[in-house]
């Protein structure tokens, strides 16, 4: 969900073992007419130092790609261009359930597992990547005709190489990929990861206790039933 309207873009240099790496983070301008990134980095900067997953920004590796859902964190990488390395996070943000009666969403835990990856599948992935040119699409804001809107789903792409780290958002590539070639190979991207690599299989194994939790960052229309006894918010 975006509830933003006003996006630029911030490009500015770091300085990581002499060498100078460009940092691309949409930001926009605050009631205070300051520069401020947007909601969608903070909310996932935040949680990646609670799930324990690298700073992609200030990384060495030459190539590394992650790949956010609302439930889980696809990262794929390589140090040599050679080997490949992926992990699965899964995740899943409960709410406190007092202050959840009294209509206060408030995330009291996160629970999260991380699933290692075969190299020959992360070796998979990254043809996909690269055959799709993910890295190179442009964030959604920047694409004419990707308009916003205020449901859906949000996928959210990091990219790092030896150069450049980029934060990009995409929100439902599905309803775009019939006019835009960008929405199409985002769309493509998730098609595969589901259906080819079973992206939900692995979330399945992550057991959650009885609760109410997070979807999506928005708090919204509950969903009945999942995992048995929880249910998630939109």
């Amino acid at each position: 969900m975006r509830t933003l309207t006003s996006i630029i873009c911030l490009v500015f240099a770091s300085t990581v073992l002499a060498q100078t790496k460009i940092i691309n983070i949409p930001t926009y301008l605050n009631y205070q007419n300051q520069i401020d990134t947007i909601l969608w980095f903070k909310w996932k900067y935040s949680l990646a130092k609670k799930l324990e997953l690298p700073n992609l920004q200030t990384s060495n590796d030459p190539f590394h790609l992650r790949f956010w859902t609302d439930i889980q964190a696809v990262d794929i990488w390589t140090i040599d261009h050679k080997i490949y390395f992926g992990t699965i996070t899964n995740y899943a943000q409960r709410y406190d359930s007092k202050l959840f009666k009294k209509g206060t969403y408030q995330v009291d835990k996160i629970f999260s597992n991380r699933i290692q990856l075969d190299s020959s599948i992360a070796r998979k992935i990254f043809y996909l990547l690269d055959t799709l040119n993910i890295v190179n699409i442009p964030t959604d804001d920047k694409i004419k005709g990707w308009q916003q809107g205020f449901d859906g789903t949000e996928y959210i792409i990091e990219t790092l190489n030896e150069r450049q780290y980029d934060f990009k958002t995409y929100w439902t590539p599905s309803i775009f990929a019939d006019t835009l070639i960008e929405a199409k190979q985002i769309q493509t991207l998730v098609d595969k990861l589901y259906k080819d690599f079973k992206l939900s299989s692995y979330y399945d194994k992550l057991k959650l206790p009885k609760g109410n939790y997070k979807r999506n960052g928005i708090q919204g229309v509950k969903i009945r039933n999942y995992k048995n006894t929880n249910s998630i918010t939109d």
